[in-house]
């Protein structure tokens, strides 16, 4: 699954705006990638109720999980290969293909299961997730989609990106 571990800055770098990890630890030790480095509490109670629901849809253990702080909001990636996932939640304004703020984006999924499978999963998410935004004040919802026909998925060199307004 190493294509999520790079999705959520090539999103970013795509559209015009480098995320910077909002803190800059010591590089002595490698730095914690669990929930515990997002500080924004309604973001953290967002990527929280992400998380259960991958434990108890697909049994996603904490481990397979990343989470990233960023100065303009912060990002999860799943590295589960039954259902992985890469979510950005922006909370500045004309980031990211100039989106608003409060944007849920959803940059990547991937599975080892067949596509009608992986289709199926990807329609009880998205239903999942506009339940999700209102219930934690995020007001859009977006979907990135890869423009390009590479042949690695780790490569994405131009993207579309669709926004719903939730309310």
């Amino acid at each position: 699954m190493t294509a999520f571990n790079n999705l959520i800055s090539r999103v970013k770098n795509i559209f015009g705006r480098k995320a910077t990890p909002a803190t800059n630890a010591a590089t002595s030790a490698e730095p914690p990638t669990d929930i515990s480095v997002v500080s924004d509490p309604r973001l953290k109670a967002a990527l929280a109720d992400i998380e259960k629901y991958l434990a108890d849809n697909f049994g996603t253990p904490t481990a397979k999980l990343q989470y990233k702080k960023y100065t303009n909001g912060a990002s999860l990636t799943s590295e589960d290969a039954t259902f992985a996932v890469s979510l950005v939640i922006l909370t500045t304004p004309n980031g990211a293909a100039h989106l608003p703020d409060n944007v849920l984006l959803l940059g990547g999924i991937s599975s080892t299961n067949v596509v009608k499978w992986l289709s199926s999963e990807l329609r009880k998410l998205t239903n999942f997730l506009m339940q999700l935004c209102p219930k934690h004040r995020i007001q859009h919802l977006a979907f990135a989609f890869d423009k390009t026909e590479s042949d690695d998925p780790r490569f994405v060199k131009e993207a579309d990106i669709t926004c719903i307004r939730l309310y």
